[in-house]
């Protein structure tokens, strides 16, 4: 029996929308030539409209194996609707002290995710600005990408 095309693709769209619906936001930008620089901020709006559900922020981070530390500081700076202010220094761990990588990933590139913030709720509706700025004493560092995750957390 044959079907056409349009019943076979439909199955497989709904089966991957499905799969992250709790993903509220999830992007990453990418720095220029590889490389993260002081002064090369990274900025991702994102549109809440949710205010009664928790939620989880995740940063994220893509860098290669020529990162010369174990760990990465960043300020981080949120800016809410009614222009409401939140600034953070977050120190993301990369690597074991015997040099052995945290993040997952083959070849020269690894990508690690940080829970930054844990069971948030989001004071009112709008758009949230998320700032990620280079906080390391070199000026330019081996980070490929950048990312911001925004998780929905189910009620139990």
């Amino acid at each position: 029996m044959k079907y056409p095309v349009q019943f076979l693709i439909l199955p497989v769209l709904i089966i991957l929308s499905s799969c992250d619906e709790d993903m509220v936001y999830d992007q990453y930008t990418q720095t220029e030539g590889g490389i993260w620089r002081w002064q090369d901020a990274r900025e991702f709006s994102v549109e809440i409209s949710d205010t009664l559900s928790l939620h989880d922020i995740y940063i994220q981070v893509r860098h290669t194996v020529e990162y010369p530390m174990t760990n990465l500081y960043m300020f981080v700076h949120v800016k809410g609707p009614s222009g409401q202010n939140l600034k953070d220094t977050v120190n993301l761990v990369l690597a074991q002290p015997d040099g052995k990588w945290l993040g997952r990933g083959t070849g020269k590139l690894r990508e690690i995710r940080l829970l930054y913030r844990s069971d948030t709720k989001f004071s009112e509706p709008g758009t949230y600005t998320f700032t990620l700025e280079q906080g390391m004493r070199n000026p330019e560092l081996p980070v490929t990408d950048l990312g911001i995750r925004i998780e929905r957390i189910k009620p139990d």
